[in-house]
């Protein structure tokens, strides 16, 4: 009785053990395609390189990853790093939400230099005089020997106006323009009444100190092309981040997927230790329910661990879906994405003061100041022209054409009309000038400021640069370091393996224990290990992102411009 109880219960131990089977996936493949790629290519991935769009304009159709995607639900599509990354680049939502400052900065530049766009006026106006005098005497126009008394003035003056204006570049305003005149006076007081008058005028002011040149004048779209420079280094950073984000949860995809492979074989080994143990208790009598028991237990822990290993792998081809927004890849969708690449797994060799000098070469925060630094010094020069007096040039030249007619006025105009012209000066000095003075000083102080931010910005970097050469150079000892302890163990379960299957060692509770807790340690070492690779690749792309360089290491070009001059070294 008591045996068949035993029996019963073991029974009942055996299928918690081993009758969840399920249909497992095939075990994640490390050295699948971009092997060699990525081992051939070291820390630089030397493929033919991409244009990225600077705008907002999409991306052309030869550009786009050219392998669609197809699959089920449950089966998992392998995707390289750099498919991902041009992937993302093409359709990332974070990264085009970022791309519209860009062209709203640009708005900005248009918006300041359209000061200096031509205008067209023009003026029409009636003037009604019907004003009551004390009593003008005037010469009669008909009889100069006599006069004549004016008690209220009738007049009828009809004016139009039309021309252009425009504010040059450096400081000044031309304006031509073409006017013509009907006047009508009652009581006559000129021969001519009611008649025309033609005038083509040409008038033209210019600031000779204050005001007066093209750089002071051109500051604020130069201003504003620095801003518009400086948002476009912003969208730079929106992609950058993306970029690295990626690659961390590439990596991070990679380590969860071996850590799914590692629970798989830990759990597979402790159902085949648990198979052993039940043929021996049911047909040899040497193993009995206490190693039953012992092994029952390690299956369903494994099993639980697995569980949590298929949830992490889901979480993070989710993160990666989101930061791509490919229309093939839904969030919400079937599809889940594997890796195709492996880490790099050998030591990378550098100067770090070669990475330094790189990082001060391709930095954007570094070129982001810079472009401060200028827009200073231009304020600066704009508050230096300040200080001067305030001197213009203002001149008019109207040839002038008079009939009473409308046609034989402007023939008379372009006949033998009157040359009319006027120049002068305008002069104003401000008395001890303090304010232009206060200026002068707070814009030294800000260009100053800008300069020493730029130095600070470069010492950041620096520290960055080094930061993430260390780490580099850590994250690869401790792969070599997890690697020995994962080897030293596998030695260790290989000896358990061949003195249980010799028959040298007695399948005891205390051997049970030690071969279960072995595999665990195996399994624990081997999912180490996999975390320092992904640790390493991603010491790798944030020394890439400290140099500035994380772009071209995933084979993305951004095209920017030159940078406009050189921030003084002292």
């Amino acid at each position: 009785m008591a045996r068949g109880v035993a029996v019963a219960g073991v029974s009942i131990l055996s299928l918690m053990a081993f009758g969840c089977h399920v249909n497992e996936e095939p075990p994640f493949d490390p050295r699948g395609s971009g092997w060699n790629d990525l081992i051939g290519a070291s820390a630089i991935r030397a493929t033919p390189q991409i244009a990225l769009s600077t705008t907002r304009q999409a991306y052309a159709p030869e550009t786009q990853p050219a392998r669609r995607v197809t699959g089920e639900q449950g089966q998992p599509v392998y995707l390289s790093l750099r498919e991902i990354m041009h992937r993302a680049a093409a359709n990332s939502n974070e990264v085009r939400v970022a791309g519209y400052d860009p062209a709203i900065a640009e708005t900005r530049v248009t918006e300041n230099g359209a000061h200096y766009d031509p205008i067209f006026y023009s003026n029409l106006r009636y003037d009604k005089q019907f004003d009551r005098t004390p009593g003008t005497v005037i010469p009669s126009p008909s009889n100069p020997s006599s006069t004549t008394t004016i008690d209220v003035e009738n007049n009828n003056i009809y004016t139009a106006e039309a021309g252009i204006k425009q504010y040059l570049t450096s400081g000044g305003q031309v304006q031509l323009g073409y006017q013509f005149q009907n006047s009508d006076y009652f009581p006559v007081r000129y021969t001519r009444n009611n008649y025309w008058d033609s005038e083509l005028k040409l008038q033209l002011t210019q600031p000779l100190l204050r005001e007066f040149g093209y750089e002071v004048n051109w500051a604020r779209i130069t201003v504003a092309r620095n801003d518009q420079r400086v948002s476009l280094l912003d969208y730079r950073k929106a992609l950058e981040d993306n970029t690295e984000e990626l690659e961390k949860d590439y990596w991070q995809l990679y380590e969860a997927q071996r850590e799914l492979q590692i629970g798989e074989e830990v759990l597979l080994h402790a159902r085949e230790l648990a198979d052993v143990l039940w043929n021996q208790f049911t047909f040899g009598g040497k193993a009995t329910i206490l190693e039953l028991s012992q092994a029952a237990s390690s299956v369903s822990d494994r099993e639980a661990t697995l569980l949590r290993a298929r949830a992490r792998v889901a979480d993070i081809s989710d993160d990666i879906k989101r930061r791509m927004s490919d229309p093939e890849f839904a969030i919400a969708g079937p599809l889940e994405i594997r890796p195709a690449d492996v880490p790099i797994d050998m030591p990378i060799k550098f100067d770090d003061q070669d990475q330094i000098e790189t990082a001060f070469a391709n930095r954007l925060e570094l070129g982001q100041q810079q472009l401060r630094v200028n827009s200073a010094e231009v304020a600066r020069q704009v508050a230096i022209n300040g200080l001067f007096p305030k001197l213009d040039f203002v001149g008019q030249v109207t040839v002038q054409g008079l009939d009473s007619t409308f046609n034989n006025s402007v023939n008379d105009q372009w006949g033998g009309g009157h040359l009319v012209y006027s120049l002068g000066l305008q002069l104003e000095i401000p008395l001890g000038n303090r304010e232009a003075t206060a200026i002068v000083r707070r814009s030294e102080l800000q260009r100053e400021q800008a300069v020493i931010g730029y130095r600070e910005q470069q010492d950041k970097v620096s520290q960055e640069v080094a930061s993430a050469c260390r780490e580099v150079r850590t994250a690869f000892e401790s792969v070599r370091t997890s690697r020995n302890a994962r080897m030293q163990l596998e030695e260790v379960l290989n000896e358990l393996n061949r003195r249980q299957s010799s028959g040298v060692q007695a399948i005891d509770p205390n051997f049970v224990q030690l071969k279960l807790d072995t595999q665990e340690r195996l399994g624990n070492a081997q999912r180490n290990e996999a975390n320092e690779l992904m640790n390493y690749n991603i010491a790798l792309s944030s020394l890439e992102r400290a140099k500035g360089t994380i772009l071209r290491y995933n084979n993305i070009q951004m095209e920017e411009e030159e940078l406009p001059w050189d921030v003084p070294s002292h």
